[in-house]
């Protein structure tokens, strides 16, 4: 009886550890986002901004911000550009401007860039993994 007792207070005290592990993408996730730290990017949760409505987007996955500051020398003077990628499409969220070439470069998965003086913020599910990271580098590099 005494055993008994001391494995049921030993699960009730274990229970909410194991419940605050991370799961196997959790760290998978966080192992990405650590590489990106390789590769000069900064990753933040934040949410994706607000999209016009004319772009009907929608997408139940989660998104991260993967951002790059510009060096010195390609900083832009007022840049403040937006694009979303629809059905595979990239398209300016304001104006009639065409998007940059660089960025049918970035993987399925980026569903959001803005552009700023500064830098480039690519918003992506992280869905393709460490390759994704690969090619969305890549695409950035191509940017500068």
């Amino acid at each position: 009886m005494v055993y008994v007792l001391i494995v049921l207070g030993l699960a009730v005290v274990i229970a909410p550890l194991m419940s605050a592990m991370p799961n196997k993408s959790q760290r998978a996730r966080a192992a990405l986002r650590d590489q990106a730290r390789a590769f000069n990017l900064r990753v933040s949760l934040r949410p994706l901004p607000p999209i016009p409505p004319r772009f009907r987007f929608e997408s139940d996955d989660e998104f991260a911000c993967y951002e790059k500051r510009l060096p010195a020398s390609l900083h832009v003077a007022g840049q403040d550009a937006r694009f979303v990628s629809v059905g595979g499409e990239w398209s300016p969220t304001t104006g009639v401007s065409t998007a940059p070439k660089w960025l049918s470069a970035l993987p399925s998965g980026a569903a959001f860039v803005e552009l700023s003086e500064q830098t480039v913020s690519i918003f992506w599910n992280e869905k393709e993994g460490v390759e994704g990271l690969n090619m969305l580098s890549q695409a950035i590099d191509s940017a500068e």
